[in-house]
């Protein structure tokens, strides 16, 4: 009589046994979908269901958070009132989407941060309405930049941002507005070229110039900006620049100062673009080198006919370093729907800036204003794409490049090393070159990556064929190797989506 009671209890015991584990491994899934990406993405479509199939339903605390979830809303789109809103906390949810079930043992007080990968919203209220507002809304892909750390405490000022933008947006529109050191007369207008210099950069600027003049011949004006407590921390840095301005004979160079504290790192492009004495401005990294007199670039259509170019970088949403996908809280920020196209790149920029004062001053909104959300949340990287959602925050027109950006480099024992951008201009052509990954130094020195080459062609060479291999820039005493024998390109035949035939007008 005593062992089908001891059966009994045995049934029960393992059957307490199963429901603990299946409760720790369900515990366990849920914390890996609220902190860690990739699972999950993973997670949101089937282990967490069949978790939830387990158990049969959502607890009443869910339950709960989720009828509650239907009383909070969204601030309208197109809201151009700055409203005074209180942070109420984070609220974390499933499925990898803010309008997912709601999770709310994952909830966080305003001022602890959120996690990576955490999918969620945080609740605001309106302190004059009432009402309750989803603010920063969050998949569990990559929002913010994954460095950024960020908490609803700042949520208010988030969410208000986009009025800040519209009231520059209205006051750069009035008829009357004009940017720093722009002509009075329409009809005369000048065209130049800007560049931003700084000690380590002084080389590469150096040589740029040389090609525009002596072997381009380019003679449009050249300003070139720089800060003075930078150059004057290296003794002579700036000289080579003012001697190449004292032989210069073609065409003037100009020095401008830049006098503002917050004008650093990239920001003194967006200053040297906004204060420029120029009207219509090609601006050039200190690494980019032309082939060719750029000079035609003003004349071409794509120009006249939109009065900004920009050029793509390599990066485009599905493929990105720089968080500038559809998950990106960088669209809420802005009150603007999200743009599929490639990134831009900014080592080349061609502005009309009397036509587009309106955009160039939003830029430097953008740049300036603080405490500044795209560096908080590392929602761009530097300036690289302030410029192109400047213009696409105000329609206004712009040509992007359609032929995706190449690779320069050499080419060592059939092994390609590329160590340069290449841009092109609108009928595929090539143009410009731009040191991004190996800069000029102009010291007498061995340069250590072509000695690697040729230590590591040296030892792989076995025939005659590949011994009179040319690697250039070998000399001791060469200021810097030539580092372009090849170019890696897209082919001319692929179907591109660098088209900005669907951009806003």
């Amino acid at each position: 009589m005593r062992l089908p009671r001891r059966n009994n209890v045995l049934r029960v015991l393992l059957l307490g046994g199963f429901l603990y584990a299946l409760t720790v491994l369900s515990y366990s899934a849920l914390r890996v979908h609220s902190t860690q990406s990739p699972p999950a993405a993973q997670l949101r479509g089937g282990f967490l269901d069949s978790v939830r199939s387990a158990f049969g339903r959502r607890t009443p605390g869910q339950r709960q958070a989720d009828a509650h979830a239907l009383q909070v809303g969204v601030i309208p789109w197109g809201d151009t009132a700055e409203r005074r809103l209180t942070c109420i906390g984070w609220r974390a949810t499933g499925d990898c989407s803010p309008d997912g079930p709601r999770l709310p043992e994952f909830d966080r007080p305003c001022t602890k941060t959120v996690p990576h990968g955490q999918s969620g919203y945080c609740e605001l209220q309106d302190e004059d309405t009432r009402e309750l507002f989803k603010v920063a809304r969050r998949t569990c892909g990559d929002a913010v930049g994954k460095a950024a750390l960020f908490r609803c405490l700042e949520a208010p000022r988030f969410a208000n941002f986009h009025v800040l933008v519209q009231e520059v947006v209205q006051r750069a529109l009035k008829p009357e507005f004009v940017l720093p050191n722009v002509r009075s007369d329409e009809h005369e207008t000048q065209e130049g070229i800007v560049m931003v210099v700084y000690p380590k950069m002084v080389p590469s600027t150096y040589a740029t110039i040389r090609v525009l003049r002596e072997m381009l011949h380019c003679r449009l004006p050249i300003e070139i900006w720089f800060l003075p407590d930078e150059m004057r921390k290296v003794t002579a840095s700036i000289d080579p620049l003012r001697q190449l301005k004292a032989n210069n004979s073609i065409g003037d160079i100009i020095f401008r100062e830049i006098t503002d504290p917050q004008a650093i790192k990239f920001a003194t492009k967006v200053y040297a673009v906004y204060h420029s004495a120029f009207d219509r401005v090609l601006f050039l990294d200190s690494d980019n080198a032309p082939v060719r007199d750029p000079s035609f670039l003003f004349q071409t259509p794509e120009f006249v006919d939109t009065g900004a170019v920009f050029w793509p970088d390599f990066w485009h949403p599905k493929h990105t370093l720089f968080y500038v996908g559809k998950d990106s809280m960088l669209w809420e920020l802005l009150n603007m729907p999200f743009v599929d196209m490639f990134e831009q790149e900014s080592g080349q920029l061609l502005i009309d800036r009397r036509r587009h004062a309106a955009s160039i001053e939003l830029l430097h909104f953008f740049t300036f204003h603080r405490p500044n959300p795209f560096v908080q949340l590392k929602l761009v990287w530097g300036d690289k794409d302030l410029f192109r959602l400047a213009w696409l925050k105000l329609g206004a027109p712009f040509h992007m490049i359609k032929s995706p950006p190449a690779v320069a480099g050499k080419a060592v024992n059939r092994s390609f090393c590329g160590m340069t951008m290449v841009q092109h201009d609108a009928q595929g052509g090539i143009l410009f070159l731009r040191r991004n990954s190996h800069k000029l130094t102009g010291g007498r020195i061995k340069n250590p990556v072509d000695e690697k080459f040729k230590e590591i062609r040296e030892k792989t060479s076995t025939d005659n064929e590949n011994k009179s291999v040319l690697i250039t820039g070998m000399a001791s005493n060469y200021p810097d190797a030539a580092i372009w024998t090849h170019v890696l390109s897209f082919r001319t035949t692929s179907p591109l989506r660098v088209s900005d035939t669907d951009l806003p007008r």
